[in-house]
């Protein structure tokens, strides 16, 4: 039996270069936890200004959102309150090409005055794809638009009262013109694991909404969406997942909310910290450490 220092050189060669290897490249589009207190910067990628923060800029209904040092405070009333913001800049768009490419938002919020229960779907966001002449560039609300992308629709209370609390949903036809979040009929749910009557949100705690978009080999799109803290749904999460064979958009620039009250969710909603990333897979044939061994074996042949 040949052992491997016996090998010719072209089969040590052949053996390693057939082992795939692959490296992620995650690209930071936003990381904000609001440390000097400003809404309205939008970074594009890069902490420009130093703060240790790469912000984007939120857009909210008149006088129900504002920014103070570590916290992004949002006020529901008796109607509806939405706030928005944009990832990217119009034209780069955050675009799932290949397989692996992966989109991840997560979102990092406490309440006060939560209610006790309801049995609605008041609480909405969504992560989509906005057409460049709809985008906000001041306070207001969505308009309508040709919206492509995912959202939920939820039920916020001290106790889940809605049979689908956790809905992930689509758009219906993106190629149609309706309100973003507030037009239940544009939208289709695809999944909700999760059922009435069982713990829901509390004040003062902390929850972490995380959605991920990855792009399979066979141009499917795999969405998972988690809502974690406290006591949610009796083991402290709350969660839903498709597998998307036809795709209404493969590109994302845009991360909405509406609460539609405070009776049907709470009366402030402070976001501690939000965060976008897009993941591109690398392939390469070796690694460092591949390229190490194979030296040390060529090395080992020769001597």
């Amino acid at each position: 039996m040949m052992k491997s220092k016996d090998l010719p050189t072209s089969t040590i060669l052949f053996g390693l270069a057939v082992i795939p290897f692959q490296l992620n490249h995650a690209a930071i589009l936003v990381n904000d936890t609001w440390q000097d207190g400003d809404r309205t910067t939008q970074e594009a990628g890069t902490d420009a200004d130093l703060d240790g923060d790469i912000e984007s800029a939120w857009f909210g209904t008149v006088g129900t959102l504002a920014a103070s040092p570590g916290k992004l405070t949002g006020t529901v009333g008796a109607g509806s309150s939405s706030w928005t913001t944009y990832l990217t800049a119009e034209g780069s768009e955050a675009t799932l090409v290949n397989p692996g490419d992966t989109l991840t938002v997560s979102w990092t919020f406490t309440l006060t005055g939560t209610n006790a229960t309801n049995a609605s779907q008041s609480f909405r966001l969504a992560l989509v794809n906005t057409p460049g002449a709809s985008r906000l560039a001041a306070d207001g609300n969505p308009s309508s638009s040709t919206y492509g992308g995912y959202g939920m629709f939820m039920n916020m209370g001290q106790t889940l009262g809605h049979a689908n609390p956790f809905q992930l949903m689509e758009r219906t036809d993106p190629l149609t013109s309706s309100a973003l979040l507030s037009a239940s009929g544009s939208w289709t749910g695809l999944d909700d694991q999760e059922s009435t009557g069982t713990p829901g949100y509390a004040d003062a705690t902390s929850y972490t909404f995380l959605m991920s978009l990855s792009l399979t080999a066979l141009s499917e799109l795999s969405i998972n969406a988690t809502m974690s803290g406290g006591s949610l749904g009796g083991d402290g999460v709350l969660q839903a997942s498709y597998l998307d064979p036809t795709p209404n958009s493969l590109s994302f620039d845009t991360f909405s909310l509406r609460p539609s009250s405070a009776a049907g969710s709470a009366t402030n909603i402070d976001t501690t910290a939000f965060y976008a990333s897009l993941t591109i897979p690398e392939p390469s044939t070796f690694t460092a450490l591949g390229g190490l061994v194979l030296f040390a074996l060529i090395r080992r042949r020769r001597s």
